[in-house]
């Protein structure tokens, strides 16, 4: 990355690319961890999308039961990729879908016995991995990491999503 700052400093020098430091950095990492974890994911059978449903019962606690639209919220993917992941979990034995008692209309998903199991040794192997991607930095170090990032997606993560197609798209449009 430093290699490349310097590149884009002897080429544009009147541009600034000093925030390629971070952010090329940021997603440089972003990509090598998350072929680490597709990796041992796969020694379970799991994909990522898979991994984050049952997480995110596990997560829950007792009965470790969400509605489709929380858990989709919770595991951090679309409503689109949280049927399909359900659909797979359920397939698999993981999951159930059980109607709800308060509202006839919808639906929980609940961790079956065999995917509570499942689920209990794949975090503790997430948690793992993680403690041994960041073993390179201090305690220290990964705090005050941990404060940065937690300050710079708070900074961000108001901000509406930009419309598909990105600039191009928006100037197509026009102004509004």
């Amino acid at each position: 990355m430093g290699r490349f700052v310097a590149q884009w400093r002897a080429s544009r020098d009147d541009l600034d690319p000093a925030p390629t430091e971070v952010i090329g950095r940021i997603t440089r990492l972003a990509r090598i961890f998350q072929r680490r974890a597709d990796g041992w994911l796969a020694e379970f059978d799991l994909t990522w999308e898979t991994f984050a449903v049952l997480g995110a019962l596990l997560r829950q606690g007792p009965p470790y039961t969400l509605t489709p639209t929380a858990l989709y919220r919770q595991a951090l993917l679309t409503s689109g990729a949280i049927t399909n992941r359900i659909a797979r979990a359920e397939a698999m034995g993981w999951v159930t879908r059980e109607p709800d008692p308060l509202d006839a209309r919808s639906s929980a998903v609940r961790l079956t016995p065999r995917g509570l199991k499942l689920a209990n040794r794949v975090i503790e192997r997430h948690f793992a991995e993680q403690a041994r991607l960041l073993e390179v930095l201090s305690e220290a170090e990964r705090g005050t990491l941990a404060r940065l990032l937690s300050q710079l997606a708070a900074g961000h993560e108001q901000e509406p999503e930009p419309a598909a197609g990105g600039a191009r798209a928006a100037a197509k449009k026009g102004p509004r």
